[in-house]
């Protein structure tokens, strides 16, 4: 901790010069796509000239860009500049977004290199179920994977329509993996047995069972991730949650399965 607090006391001032002023947060971000003057910036942001001429000289000056005579370039410092402190302006923006969501649920069981790449599921929506439609988040859920081409999920809980949904995935041929918890899994088994045993055998459905409860459930098929966490109480909560069709998002859950499923075994129909 006292290493940590040294670098902050270092860099305390350049965080300050780039995060304190969105005129140089805007073009240093504007800069990333290509070279550009100034009369193109002053275009883009709809200000004054000696705004950006004010802003583009402290920004050279600090080594974040150059002036050269198609425009102002992002120097290699810039560049790795800009693209962390956008990974932060995404990750204070769906924690702003989502304020309720993030306050009210725990995060203890995603792992920490997962937590630190949180900002690629920036554009996520949270839905919420209320007393008029209390099947809100189950329905949406529902309706976004029924046509899944390819379908992952983790799951600690079980949820009756659950079954349905793997039935007509299995059906359609739809790439089926799922990593579940021993109770999930002898809750499945209970329900249809000779069922379950046919479509492992059919190579249609992987299972992987893994011993430890994820305090997560997700799924991620190639359009959608779907997440549900628990609440303070530790108790999987329903009402809430979280979906996202960002691509970047999609690929964060996948690696989450990947580490899940590093963590668990896989059955076959020998298990049943």
């Amino acid at each position: 901790m006292d290493r940590l607090s040294k670098i902050i006391g270092e860099v305390e001032e350049n965080l300050k010069f780039i995060a304190t002023s969105g005129v140089r947060m805007r073009m240093l971000s504007s800069l990333l796509e290509r070279p550009k003057t100034s009369t193109e910036l002053k275009d883009e942001f709809k200000i004054g000239a000696s705004t950006i001429i004010h802003a583009a000289r402290d920004l050279e000056r600090e080594g974040y860009i150059k002036e050269e005579i198609d425009g102002y370039h992002l120097t290699t410092i810039g560049k790795i500049a800009i693209l962390k402190l956008i990974e932060m302006a995404k990750t204070l923006y769906i924690l702003k977004r989502e304020k309720d969501f993030w306050l009210t649920h725990k995060i203890d069981d995603i792992p920490e290199e997962f937590i630190r790449e949180i900002y690629k599921l920036y554009d996520g929506e949270v839905l919420k179920s209320s007393i008029r439609n209390v099947f809100k988040t189950l329905s949406v859920y529902m309706e976004l994977t029924q046509k899944a081409k390819v379908f992952y999920g983790v799951s600690p809980i079980f949820v009756d329509a659950f079954v349905p949904l793997i039935k007509k995935l299995i059906k359609r041929r739809t790439e089926t993996n799922l990593v579940l918890t021993e109770e999930v899994f002898d809750e499945l088994k209970r329900i249809d047995k000779e069922g379950l045993k046919e479509v492992l055998n059919s190579g249609k459905l992987s299972i992987w069972v893994i011993k430890e409860t994820p305090k997560i459930a997700f799924t991620v098929t190639d359009s959608i991730l779907s997440i549900g966490l628990f609440d303070e109480s530790d108790m999987y909560d329903p009402t809430y949650d979280l979906i996202t069709k960002n691509k970047e998002a999609i690929e964060w859950g996948r690696k989450l399965f990947e580490y899940y499923k590093s963590r668990a075994r896989k059955v076959s129909s020998e298990d049943i």
